[in-house]
């Protein structure tokens, strides 16, 4: 992953923001729903942080954007699977 580039780029660059947001909201109805802030965050950063590993592991040097599309596709894929 190039240095300078930040996870919510990546995202918004390969268009799976509405796909990441479907596992978040999956997991958010896991733990209850929406309770507060902080519980939402408690949520997301873990689910966040897993995902920049994902890519951080399987990222190769002069990927295409629509490989790294698919990376993310595959790992959100894999989590919301393990949540259904």
């Amino acid at each position: 992953m190039p240095v300078a580039t930040t996870l919510e780029t990546i995202i918004d660059q390969t268009g799976e923001m509405e796909h990441l947001n479907d596992l978040v909201l999956l997991s958010l109805d896991r733990a209850g729903g929406f309770t507060s802030t902080e519980a939402y965050f408690s949520t997301v950063q873990p689910i966040l942080d897993l995902l920049e590993v994902e890519i951080r592991v399987r990222y190769q040097p002069g990927m295409s954007k629509n490989e790294m599309k698919l990376i993310i596709q595959d790992w959100i894929d894999t989590e919301i699977r393990t949540l259904q």
